[in-house]
């Protein structure tokens, strides 16, 4: 079985009053392992619709999605959700057996998000950035292989947020799980995405494949430009960037 992530043909209706309301239609996707795929659109698209359904949150949808059985889904939020009461490292192991909770497993996690020295503070003591380290932390404690990251350093001011898309590219590298990432920033984006999916009018408008890391400044220039036209209305195109 694959360990991707599959969506065939999958469409979302909410009920409302007077009928239904249509927030995705017929979205054939594929989310690779271990890498990091992010959707970005503007609000009201379909992204969080999506994300939601990825991480099996609503299970009524038409359609197929394949998740891999051995490949477990953990979700970060735009707000990192921490028990105040709790530790950090009380946070992290939240949720976990005891048979899971192992020293040494928390130890790793404190140490790959920069939280060493700040197991036992509670997260009323902790900077915005590092509180949010503590949700990844804490979602990676369940040993995903897919992180669902709906705008998770949106809240954040913008030196922070960069130092979080720095340090959540080491993480998913070390940990080798793949993601899917909500946005609103094209540059978060062009940043952080192997793959970048367009969704406009419930559909998906253009996907790209970004081949090579960091893209030129020119080529990041052009690109930036399309991907703005496509939001904005342009026509769906598909396009592979050279590294």
């Amino acid at each position: 079985m694959s360990a991707d992530m599959i969506f065939k043909g999958v469409s979302k209706r909410y009920a409302v009053p007077g009928g239904t309301l249509e927030v995705l239609r017929g979205i054939d996707l594929v989310i690779p392992a271990h890498e990091i795929t992010v959707l970005l659109g503007k609000s009201g698209c379909g992204k969080t619709t999506l994300l939601r359904l990825a991480g099996g949150l609503d299970r009524d949808y038409d359609g197929e999605i394949i998740r891999p059985d051995d490949r477990r889904a953990a979700m970060v939020f735009q707000e990192p959700r921490l028990m105040p009461w709790l530790t950090v490292e009380k946070n992290i192991a939240f949720g976990l057996t005891r048979r899971e909770t192992a020293p040494e497993k928390i130890r790793e996690l404190l140490d790959l998000t920069g939280l060493t020295g700040f197991e036992r503070a509670l997260p009323s003591q902790l900077s915005g950035g590092m509180e949010q380290r503590a949700a990844i932390a804490r979602a990676l404690a369940v040993e995903p292989g897919f992180l669902l990251m709906d705008e998770p350093f949106a809240a954040l001011d913008y030196f922070t947020r960069a130092s979080m898309r720095q340090a959540f590219l080491r993480i998913c590298r070390k940990r080798n799980c793949g993601a899917l990432f909500v946005t609103h920033s094209i540059d978060e984006a062009l940043t952080l995405g192997d793959h970048i999916v367009i969704l406009r009018d419930r559909r998906i408008q253009a996907a790209y494949h970004l081949t090579g890391k960091p893209v030129r400044e020119a080529e990041a220039a052009d690109l930036k430009e399309r991907i703005q036209y496509q939001i904005q209305g342009g026509d769906p195109e598909q396009k592979e960037i050279a590294p």
